[in-house]
């Protein structure tokens, strides 16, 4: 059974709308919300991981100099959610970044995935750069500060749609405020809402705000346009209808949609090469968590084929303003 006959499931056995249920499942995304702390964490904390410092790190990968550690995931340690199904919950994942984060890099050292019961020593800070056949001393990087990563309660989803846009005002008032461009599409809120009204404990959709998520839907574009999303919305209404009839249809038909609304030949900002398919955000951290004064997003993308085949040393990270 797949995520999304699942998470169909579990929602009508409290009476949800097939129709509302295809608008959230078209549009919201799983985001484990993770929060960097210096102190100890508490009695009731979850930890999941570390950031910064020195990376243990499987006994035959290198940490090559170019590279910055960023953070280190207990992939067990973090529990899984509804249309959660494609990153495993085993072993240890390590996110690295361009020595210059803002720099878009596609080495292959952006992730590092550790399988359960590896062996695995600390790394020194490289200070030694290998290229062409030759070795130079270089000036190690300056390690990121060093931090626990707790869980942050409760579960968290995150709505597609990052663009804040000004509220369209009824007539003879003043301007709106500024809201995210998803709270103005009616029939998405409107399935929201009946999802929250009728299911226990939901977590709750939104745009959250924390120092790392690890995402695991496929539903996971990073740095849309309003214009992507326009088109992701006018095709859901068209495949509402079909899903009503078949339920089998929608992924075939979702995939089609993200195909359709990124368009083919779309070229991440990330990575130098032609793609005909969706690249989603795996996990992503805010710069001014992690680097002192910084600012915008480092995101860690991954192929739609390249998820589902669990090619977790095929991911790129990007940085996005």
């Amino acid at each position: 059974m797949s995520y999304a006959e699942k998470f169909r499931a579990h929602a009508r056995q409290y009476g949800v709308s097939d129709d509302a249920i295809t608008r959230i499942l078209w549009h919201v995304q799983p985001a484990v919300g993770i929060e960097g702390i210096y102190d100890d964490p508490g009695p009731d904390d979850r930890v999941v991981g570390y950031a910064g410092g020195l990376p243990r790190m499987p006994v035959d990968v290198p940490w090559e100099w170019g590279t910055q550690f960023v953070a280190c995931l207990d992939l067990a340690a973090i529990p899984k959610q509804p249309l959660d199904d494609w990153v495993t919950r085993e072993g240890h994942l390590l996110l690295f970044s361009a020595s210059d984060y803002w720099q878009a890099d596609d080495d292959p050292l952006s992730v590092v995935y550790v399988p359960p019961g590896a062996e695995m020593v600390e790394r020194a800070n490289p200070a030694v750069f290998r290229g062409d056949g030759v070795e130079e001393a270089v000036e190690p990087f300056d390690l990121l500060s060093r931090k626990t990563l707790i869980l942050t309660e409760p579960a968290e989803w995150d709505v597609l749609g990052e663009t804040w846009v000004e509220e369209e005002p009824a007539e003879g008032e003043t301007p709106g405020d500024l809201v995210p461009d998803w709270q103005l599409d009616p029939l998405l809120v409107a399935a929201l809402e009946e999802y929250r009204s009728r299911v226990p404990h939901p977590a709750s959709p939104g745009r959250h705000e924390s120092d790392l998520k690890l995402r695991g839907a496929e539903l996971n574009p990073h740095g849309w346009d309003t214009d992507q999303g326009d088109v992701l919305a006018a095709l859901r209404e068209e495949a509402v209808p079909l899903v009503r009839e078949a339920p089998e249809r929608f992924e075939e038909l979702h995939l089609q949609a993200l195909t359709a609304a990124i368009g083919n030949g779309y070229v991440p900002d990330f990575c130098h090469m032609e793609h005909t398919e969706p690249w989603l955000c795996l996990a992503e951290v805010a710069a001014g968590a992690f680097w002192r004064q910084a600012e915008g997003t480092l995101a860690w993308m991954v192929s739609y084929a390249d998820l589902r085949a669990g090619r977790l040393d095929r991911i790129h990270s990007a940085y996005h303003e």
